[in-house]
Order: structure tokens, then C-alpha cells, then sequence
């Protein structure tokens, strides 16, 4: 474990002003501000942990080639404990975009026993950051995955935060046993410990604070999972400092039901844009 200055990162500077942090430990970006803004709309805890095998607390983690308990291996899969490499750095389309690569090794084969090739693109310019997932089957025989980019934000206070554009979807409940209901409300708040998946979600959805906002739209991806801890689970987390969840909330772009199934050769992509708007 070290420091956050000791990890390996990179900077983005897209020439409007617009720039993302990116550690190639997970190819974990950490930070991001719009153009014309000092203000970062990602969430890191004062307590996280940096360096190989360590899951830094906050930003974007990358969860494959497992979404959370939907699996056969460990919680949120190895590609966010692994280190990436840069592939490519470059301004394009107005901004700044680099490309990292995950290969399987040894290592990942002993926890996933498949030949992959998973590419991050990070792009950042004006207001909107586009993160997109791209991952190759280079097997001989079929893979099965499910996977999620799982941004945390950065708010002002979570409990005067909602969640629009999942009203009338089914979803998933962690926090009562993972029970299936149907969302009733035309809007979701955040009122503490909440831990959904959303199934069959519309491509864009909101995050919403009294003063402002976020357009998060996801291609790829059929599910929208939302999450934030609590007052417990940052008690509970040693990489959490307590309080900390009044400040944060997870709203992320993922496939779980069903799994992804890539043939050899084929290829899949998911993407996650969001926008800060006023």
C-alpha cells in the first residue's frame, strides 16, 4: 500500500480546461473537473488506499470480469486491483483521451481461467467525461462476464440528493436480502443505506442536488446500480473516514442479468458520459 503521490498516474488536460487523473493501478480514474470549474465531481475518501492490489476508495473503479457477488470469483472481479498499461494518450474530439490495456497472466487465469483483452478509454472535454469499456474475447472458447463502471460522486449533501429516470423499473434490493420490488416513486432520494440494482434502466438517468446536477448515460449497459453506504458501512470500512457518505453517491453503469457471453474473436463495449449540468 502507499501514497496517492507514490501510484503511478497520469494526467489529462484537454485544451479547454477540462482535466481527470487516472492511476494505472486499476485504471482508476480519481478525478475529474469541467472546464471553467475548480470543483471535482468524483469522490475520493480521505482514507483510501493507493498501489498494486489495493481498490482505491472513491473515483471510478472498473468491476470485471465480476459485478459484485453476480459470479464465480471474488467481489467486483481482479481488474481493479490490477495494474493497466497506456496504450495510447492523445487530444482528440476537443479533449484529452488516453487508452489503457488489461491483459490476462498467470495470475488472472489461476482467479479466471480465460485469455482477455480489456481496453479503458478515458476522454475529457468541456463538461462531459465518456469512460468506455471495450473487452475482447482472445480465447479459444466462449467467456462469460458481468462488469460495471462504478463512479462514485462527489455532493454536497447525499440526503438532499435524488436519483431520477428509474421510476417503474424493477430492481434488486441488497439491503433487504437482494428482494426484487418495482420502483414506485417518480424520483428516488437518498435517505441512507441503499443498495439497488435497477434492471432494464433507461440509457440516461440524473443525479440531482438542489444546485445542480449530473446527465449520466450509459450504452452497453442494460442495468443502473445505486449505492451509497451509510453511516455503518463507512464505520465499517477501514478505507473510509467516518461521515464520508453524506458526501458521496454511486450511480453506475453495469450488465449483470444476464451475464455477457463473447464468443471466440467477438467483442463487447460499454459506456459511461456524464455531464455536468446546472
Amino acid at each position: 500500500m502507499s501514497a496517492a503521490h507514490e501510484a503511478p498516474s497520469l494526467q489529462l488536460h484537454a485544451p479547454d480546461g477540462a482535466s481527470a487523473r487516472i492511476y494505472l493501478d486499476g485504471a482508476h480514474v480519481t478525478s475529474w473537473i469541467p472546464a471553467g470549474s475548480t470543483t471535482d465531481r468524483l469522490f475520493v475518501s480521505r482514507e483510501a488506499r493507493y498501489g498494486p492490489g489495493c481498490s482505491i476508495r472513491g473515483g471510478i473503479p472498473v468491476c470485471f470480469p465480476q459485478f459484485g457477488p453476480f459470479g464465480p470469483i471474488g467481489h467486483h472481479g481482479f481488474a481493479r486491483l490490477s495494474r493497466w498499461r497506456v496504450v495510447r494518450q492523445e487530444e482528440v474530439d476537443g479533449g484529452a483521451r488516453v487508452v489503457l490495456r488489461l491483459t490476462d497472466t498467470e495470475a488472472s487465469r489461476a482467479i479466471w481461467p480465460f485469455a482477455f483483452r480489456a481496453d479503458l478509454s478515458v476522454h475529457v472535454a468541456a463538461d462531459t467525461l465518456t469512460v468506455e469499456l471495450t473487452v475482447t474475447n482472445t480465447d479459444s472458447t466462449p467467456i462469460d462476464f458481468t462488469a460495471a463502471l462504478h463512479p462514485y460522486f462527489a455532493v454536497e449533501n447525499a440526503y438532499a440528493t435524488q436519483v431520477r429516470g428509474v421510476a417503474g423499473c424493477r430492481y434488486r434490493d441488497g439491503v433487504r436480502g437482494g428482494e426484487e420490488f418495482e420502483e414506485a416513486g417518480a424520483v428516488l432520494p437518498i435517505e441512507g443505506h441503499i443498495d439497488r440494482v435497477y434492471y432494464g434502466t433507461p440509457d440516461i438517468v440524473e443525479l440531482r442536488e438542489p444546485h445542480r446536477g449530473l446527465r449520466i448515460e450509459k450504452r452497453g449497459f442494460p442495468e443502473t446500480v445505486v449505492w451509497n453506504p451509510g453511516a455503518e458501512g463507512t464505520r465499517s470500512r477501514a478505507d473510509f473516514a467516518e461521515g464520508e457518505e453524506q458526501h458521496m453517491v454511486c450511480v453506475e453503469a453495469a450488465v449483470v442479468r444476464p451475464p455477457v457471453r463473447l464468443a471466440s474473436g467477438e467483442q463487447w463495449v460499454g459506456t459511461q458520459i456524464m455531464t455536468a449540468v446546472r
